[in-house]
């Protein structure tokens, strides 16, 4: 049975996909904003991309950032995600200051973290616990920008994950060619088989827009949809898959 859990709106790891958008812009105001237009869509969890914003080193504009788009959120759920720029995101960051960020956004409110599996494997599975004690749940991350692994290397990574401790195991890929697309969604039918927490992935780019609305037949518990600016290739407008996951949910 899978460990499934309560968020705002819903449970994660039932049901239809849930939907997460991004939050990517650089200043306060502007992260406010757009909360504030995110919390009247039919959404789950939006992901305050915290690379992005201007002030993300500065404790006290961090968390009072991270507060504004609570309050703003309402019921909806907030993963925080640093996402460093060796697995594509927007700046660099060193490992402590890393943690230490993720540790503050648990203090301060975060419903989700997004931690990245990789970073410092002897330090992960320790990280993952003091979210965890914090009252967050998180998301164990993976992104390879450049390829897509064999199926059983993907499945791997997303075992491993559960082995760290995480609530959800998430796995984003490049693909090179069709085959590379379908290979993300058997690994991904083959994970959600075999794990106990939820999974999520996805085929990034153009190509592997589909593993993005299948979730339904893949078992992927969540997927990402733009509002404005996407923060990875392939995202689609949040109208579109709204309606996408009413005709394959």
């Amino acid at each position: 049975m899978k460990k499934v859990f309560q968020t705002g709106t819903g449970v994660f790891g039932e049901g239809s996909p849930k939907i997460c958008v991004p939050v990517v812009e650089k200043k306060q105001e502007e992260i406010w904003k757009k909360a504030e237009a995110i919390e009247k869509l039919p959404v789950d969890i939006v992901e305050w991309r915290a690379d992005f914003y201007e002030n993300i080193f500065c404790t006290e504009a961090m968390l009072c950032t991270l507060k504004g788009m609570k309050k703003r959120l309402k019921k909806k759920a907030l993963l925080f995600t640093f996402r460093t720029d060796r697995e594509g995101g927007n700046r660099s960051i060193d490992k402590e200051m890393y943690y230490s960020l993720n540790e503050k956004a648990a203090a301060g409110g975060a419903d989700l973290v997004d931690v990245e599996v990789y970073l410092d494997e002897l330090r992960t599975a320790e990280e993952i616990g003091k979210l965890q004690d914090a009252g967050c749940h998180i998301i164990a991350s993976n992104h390879d920008f450049i390829k897509t692994p064999s199926v059983q290397e993907m499945v791997k990574r997303l075992k491993y994950m559960e082995e760290l401790g995480a609530d959800v195991a998430k796995l984003a890929v490049m693909p090179k060619d069709n085959q590379d697309v379908l290979n993300l969604l058997q690994a991904t039918v083959t994970a959600d088989k075999r794990l106990s927490v939820p999974v999520v992935t996805m085929s990034m780019g153009k190509m592997g827009l589909v593993s993005r609305i299948c979730g339904s037949l893949t078992g992927s518990a969540m997927t990402f949809a733009s509002l404005g600016e996407a923060s990875a290739p392939g995202q689609i407008p949040v109208a579109q898959m709204v309606d996408a996951l009413k005709t394959t949910g």
